[in-house]
Formats: C-alpha cells, structure tokens, sequence
C-alpha cells in the first residue's frame, strides 16, 4: 500500500500549486482530473495511508458516488479534502461524519488553504507557489494571500504565477494525454523549482502569450453578445482566459466560453468582471444539475459540462438567472 497520494485540479495553476504542495512534504503519488473526471478517477485510486483531495469542487450530480469511493478508501487510510469552492452544509456534514479531515473555506485559493493547513511541514519555495496559486485564481486580495504576497516582489510573483498559467495553459490542450507532463511539473514544483527554472515552461508560456493576441482579436471579431453576457465557441482549452477576453471586448459583466469536450458534451468556462454582483458558482451549478450533469465554482469564476444538444437551452437558462 502507498503511503501517500494527491488527487489536484489538472486545469488551473491553483490545482498544480496544490499538488506540489502536498507532494512537497508527503512524497505522495499525484493524480490529476478536470471536475468531469474526479469521480472516474477516485474510483481507480489504490488505497494509500494518506490520500489528500485538492481544489475540486462537488455538486450533486457526483456527490453520493463521491462519497462512495471515499468510504472504500477511509477503510485502510486517512483522506483529507482541502478546498475553497462553495459546498453544501449537509455535503459537508456528511463527509465528516464518515471520517474525512475536511478543511474548507471559500476565502483563499485552494494553494493558499493547503500552505496554511500544512505549513508546519512546508519550506523553501511554499510561500511562492501558494501565492502563485491565488494569483492565478484571483484571489491575490484575500486576506492571507494579500499578507504573503506583500513579503515578496509583486512583480515577481506575477511573473512567476503568469509562466505557469500559460504553461498549464498550454499543455492542456492535450486534454488527458498531457497530464503526464502536468505531473512533471508537480514534481519539479514539489522539489523546489519555481514556474520559470523547469524546462520548456518559459517556451510555453512565450507560445500561449503570442496566441493569446490573436485570440483576443478573433473573439472580439465572431464572439456574440448577449444582453448580459457575451459567449464564444473555441476549440482552445484555456476557456477561462477566454471567457476573460469576452468581458474586455464586449464591456459585459460576464463572459462564457464553450468547447467540445467528450462527444456530445461541451465545457462551460464562465467568468464575471470585477464589478458584476451575482454568484457564477451558483448559477453555472444550477443549470447543470436540471440537465443531469455537474457543475460549479466560485462567484467570478465557474464551469460545467453539458450536454451539447442542450447548448442553446443552457443560453436561455442563463440569460434568465442573470436577468434575475
């Protein structure tokens, strides 16, 4: 039986930051999902002493099979779940009352929960790569990220948060087949090396940047606005940054950014401005649990996996809940 492993968000720098983390001071065996794998992925997961879940948010779409897997794992280990998406009070009850070490909260990043939960047993660059995971996140301005980033050169830390975003950003487009290299990258965080010092990180960071401007022009040019949000369609895996780019173009409070994931099934990457006042998470987890599919995040940043056939009824639905 394996001593350790971590089971982290594949798609954000927030998730590898996790990771690494956990990794750090573990020597855990590292799994990576999107939030549509996590429940698939569980289930395949040998038993281990420590099993550490990191930034991956639940629904109830997945819930009961969730808990499931984590009841045949709590029989010979110890699972701690660290998370800062928004979860159920009876979810969470639930999870403690079979045994699970939950710490949650949505006030910091998921990097930044890990770093403060464990940071007795973190040294060297722990500080950097969870203040990297908040940046990444925006959420830079919550209270123990703002004190953490404020010991270091802000520009710094943007630099380094930036290179492993767009590197992440970059592999992603690979889908499953370049988590193998997202491990990569959790191991050299793990063993030290900041976001610019691992090889071909920089390059890829370099290649999303230049792509990045010719997307922001294709959006502006064929994305379609909407009374309260603007959507795009992309082949792209970086949907978030893309849902971003909506916002900037169409002066709306909320962009949404699609693309074909499993076949008849699209990803759903939505993301509000600064000064939009709603909860994404909410909304985005509503409309897909009516459909039968998960779904959810953060106020400002949120994501689900529909059924394709039902693109334009999720358009409808959400134009709705916003008006609302």
């Amino acid at each position: 039986m394996l001593d350790s492993i971590v089971l982290s968000h594949r798609k954000d720098a927030d998730g590898i930051c996790s990771a690494a983390l956990i990794r750090s001071f573990s020597g855990a065996k590292v799994h990576l999902a999107d939030y549509g794998e996590m429940v698939a992925t569980i289930s395949k997961i040998e038993p281990a002493s420590d099993i550490y879940i990191c930034d991956l948010g639940l629904n109830r779409t997945i819930f009961d099979a969730f808990e499931s897997d984590l009841q045949r794992l709590l029989k010979t280990g110890k699972v701690h779940y660290v998370d800062h998406h928004p979860i159920n009070e009876d979810f969470a009850d639930r999870l403690r009352s079979i045994g699970v070490d939950l710490y949650h909260s949505t006030e910091e990043s998921a990097a930044m929960l890990v770093y403060k939960k464990y940071q007795e047993k973190l040294s060297g660059n722990a500080k950097i790569l969870a203040c990297c995971g908040a940046i990444t996140d925006y959420l830079d301005e919550r209270p123990l990220a703002k004190k953490l980033i404020s010991t270091f050169d802000r520009q710094f830390l943007l630099y380094e948060a930036t290179v492993l975003s767009f590197a992440v950003a970059i592999i992603g487009r690979q889908g499953v087949s370049g988590v193998p290299r997202l491990i990569e990258i959790v191991h050299a965080l793990s063993k030290g090396k900041l976001p610019h010092q691992i090889e071909g990180a920089s390059a890829f960071a370099k290649e999303f940047a230049s792509q990045s401007a010719l997307l922001i022009e294709k959006v502006r040019l064929e994305g379609t606005k909407m009374k309260n949000f603007a959507y795009f369609r992309t082949s792209e895996s970086a949907t978030g940054n893309i849902a971003n780019f909506l916002i900037g173009a169409f002066d709306v409070p909320v962009g949404i950014a699609f693309r074909s994931e499993d076949p008849g099934f699209l990803e759903v990457s939505a993301r509000g401005s600064e000064e939009f006042g709603g909860d994404l998470g909410r909304i985005i987890g509503g409309i897909a649990t009516s459909m039968g599919t998960s779904g959810g995040g953060h106020p400002r940043a949120a994501g689900a996996r529909i059924p394709e056939d039902q693109f334009q009824n999720f358009l409808r639905e959400f134009e709705i809940s916003l008006s609302e």
